[in-house]
């Protein structure tokens, strides 16, 4: 029997190490509703996510957005 895949429990933002408010992560399922499901994520602004987290961890909505400078 297999098991439905679980989300990771990160839920620090790679980018600026702000919580990430991550529903799915938060909960330990996929089946909750959150704000990345509508959320636009620029291509430049994944870029900026370090290698070791990509696809790992979510952004938090302020870096999502782009409201965070590389300098923040």
């Amino acid at each position: 029997m297999n098991q439905a895949p679980k989300p990771l429990p990160n839920r620090i933002c790679p980018l600026c190490g702000g919580a990430n408010a991550c529903a799915p992560a938060e909960a330990g399922r996929f089946d909750v509703e959150c704000w990345c499901r509508t959320a636009e994520i620029a291509p430049e602004t994944l870029a900026r996510v370090p290698p070791e987290a990509a696809g790992k961890a979510c952004l938090c909505p302020r870096c999502a957005a782009g409201l965070m400078d590389a300098g923040d």
